[in-house]
């Protein structure tokens, strides 16, 4: 019963987002852009070369995590992603179903299954806390008083939280790591349909993962720096839509709003975010000082080469892994 809740609760919830982005927002563009002065192509240009160069800097993360025996070509890798993320942005909750896909496609490319998995759960931990940290850097710069904008002491709050809890997993995985396989090897054994020895071997592979990580200094750069590649190329990519639409944003507040929206996109209601990202990215560049029309437009014109022109490069990617017979 409480499942059948759950899912019409995030029917629901995604229904109004859709709705909200599809017609306030997209009737708010319409009259900005009558009142908005020419865009700049430079900006523009600059910004859609900086998407991409966040997708690349994503996959060098996948690229750098994967086991380096059966570790695929970086180009390879580079199309799985690109395939995985398009395909989350027109499906619900895609992020879980992309990322079965993307398994099932670096299976096909010869990664076992459990490194696969492990890799990709250490990729998300890093994703997050750099979203984390970016969201603690911008904060900083752009509120040296918090009770200015009070909603940003709750989610400080939160990211505090979650900076501790991920520290405490990282650290009862390093420390205990048979005790860990130990109590999951057991929470396995209760749960209906999971083999509790597959899952004892995905535990271990992903403790394998962190360890190695940690162990391996320049594993841990290279790790580090593309993570750091990921966001700041998105982020600057935000910074001149915005940019090209009216004055330079603040950087702080546009940092924040970044990392924000970021961690929203993660949250399994609606395709990447879609009607979330954009109903909170907005009002919160403008709390920060930037013009509503240079936020609404420079956020869907973001949104139009971070989410839907990954949606068709999927389908070409797609079709090139289909005839290399990855698909």
């Amino acid at each position: 019963m409480w499942a059948w809740v759950r899912r019409v609760g995030l029917i629901i919830v995604a229904v109004l987002a859709l709705e909200y982005v599809a017609v306030d927002l997209l009737t708010g563009a319409r009259q900005s852009w009558t009142s908005a002065a020419t865009a700049a192509p430079l900006a523009l240009v600059l910004a859609l070369a900086f998407e991409a160069s966040s997708y690349g800097s994503y996959s060098g993360l996948t690229h750098a995590l994967l086991p380096e025996d059966s570790r695929p070509t970086y180009p390879t890798v580079l199309a799985i992603d690109v395939t995985g993320n398009g395909f989350s942005h027109v499906v619900p909750g895609g992020g879980a179903v992309a990322a079965a896909l993307r398994m099932r496609l670096l299976g096909r490319a010869g990664v076992p299954p459990a490194e696969a998995v492990a890799a990709g759960a250490v990729e998300f931990a890093v994703t997050v806390l750099w979203f984390v940290a970016a969201f603690v850097i911008g904060l900083v710069a752009a509120v040296p008083l918090p009770e200015t904008h009070p909603f940003l002491k709750t989610a400080s709050v939160l990211t505090v939280v979650l900076v501790v809890t991920f520290g405490g997993l990282v650290a009862v995985l390093i420390v205990r790591p048979d005790q860990v396989v130990t109590v999951t090897h057991a929470l396995a054994r209760r749960l209906p349909l999971v083999h509790p020895n597959a899952f004892e071997r995905l535990v271990r592979a992903i403790i394998s993962q962190v360890q190695l990580v940690l162990g391996n200094p320049a594993l841990s750069r290279r790790t580090l720096l593309w993570g750091l590649g990921y966001w700041s190329f998105d982020a600057a990519s935000l910074y001149l839509c915005v940019l090209a639409f009216g004055a330079a944003p603040n950087p702080g507040g546009l940092i924040t709003t970044y990392a924000l929206v970021g961690l929203i996109a993660l949250l399994p209601i609606t395709p990447g975010g879609l009607g979330l990202v954009e109903g909170v990215a907005v009002p919160v560049l403008v709390s920060f000082g930037t013009a509503h029309d240079a936020a609404l437009l420079g956020v869907l014109t973001w949104r139009l080469f971070g989410f839907w022109l990954p949606i068709p490069v999927a389908g070409a990617t797609y079709l090139w892994l289909r005839l290399r017979r990855l698909g």
